[in-house]
């Protein structure tokens, strides 16, 4: 990505993903009246309190659709982050949002081993919290499921097994919960005297189960930050996995949501992230699981 010029109101970077990266925005955002319009102060009035989400290698219909999440999201009590409008930012869509005031709960946990089992506690109350909210206007999961069905990541499959597929995700419950699609310890941060959730891009509405089985793929088949060491790879996986434990154990008190349900979701689970992200190396993995899936219906 290019340099912001002089006059660019985009400043710092403070994060990256695999499709983002996030800056320090020091000017008034898109949304802010002028000044002296309605007693705001302008620029001055918002200064260090939003940031800059630029985006990279999503389609248009992507970025609107993220946007239109990210809004009704904070609309619905669901984060506390709010999306002030998008800007160009050398050539790339950015949308304007709250700054988060405190660090992800990875971050807690890497500093204080101790406190993994804390922080998974906090994963799955704030997952809890989510699926208590009944929603409507987002997509339903099982409708984004059997689209994904067609989408370069689900290539491998037969069209007999892509037949076989759609049937089964068609046959899934309905639902009317908020589902994150992509809920893990890096998507939930510290902020105020609590929690925020982002990054809405894949959310959608349905069955609880759905959202969890979700984060069951992201924690035990997704890949792990790209181009870390083997050993650390190993030290993370390890790590992963009891903090996984923790939250589900915490996430099924809570809510009383049973591991049958949960694991009648995982083909969806893997065709949403297979064909949502498209990462190479997870895709003989998730094709893998998806065929299981198949193999125990019949």
């Amino acid at each position: 990505m290019s340099a912001p010029s002089p006059a660019s109101p985009v400043g710092e970077l403070l994060a990256h993903g695999r499709s983002a990266v996030v800056h320090a925005y020091v000017g008034a955002p898109p949304d802010a009246p002028a000044d002296g319009a309605d007693g705001a102060e302008g620029v001055g009035a918002t200064a260090g309190a939003h940031v800059v989400k630029v985006i990279e290698g999503l389609s248009a219909a992507e970025v609107d659709q993220e946007e239109r999440n990210t809004v009704l999201a904070h609309r619905l009590g669901l984060t506390p982050i709010g999306c002030h409008g998008r800007v160009d930012v050398a050539g790339r869509p950015g949308l304007v949002l709250d700054r988060l005031t405190g660090v992800c709960l990875t971050t807690l946990a890497e500093r204080n081993i101790l406190r993994l089992r804390e922080v998974s506690r906090v994963l799955a109350d704030e997952h809890a919290r989510l699926h208590a909210v009944p929603v409507s206007g987002f997509v339903d999961v099982r409708e984004l499921a059997v689209a994904q069905l067609a989408a370069p990541g689900l290539a491998g499959l037969t069209p007999a097994e892509r037949e076989e597929a759609a049937r089964l995700l068609r046959a899934l419950p309905a639902g009317d919960r908020p589902l994150h699609l992509d809920f893990h310890p890096q998507n939930v941060f510290v902020h105020g005297d609590g929690y925020a959730v982002v990054d809405w891009q894949t959310a959608c509405q349905g069955a609880p189960a759905a959202d969890v089985a979700m984060t069951k793929v992201l924690f035990t088949e997704a890949e792990l930050f790209p181009g870390t060491a083997f050993l650390k790879l190993v030290l993370y996986a390890s790590v992963r996995r009891v903090m996984f434990g923790f939250y589900l154990r915490r996430y099924r008190a809570v809510t009383g949501m049973t591991d049958a349900e949960i694991d009648s979701w995982l083909l969806a689970a893997r065709v949403l992230r297979a064909g949502l992200l498209h990462v190479p190396s997870e895709q003989e993995r998730l094709l893998r699981g998806i065929r299981r899936d198949l193999e125990a219906s019949r």
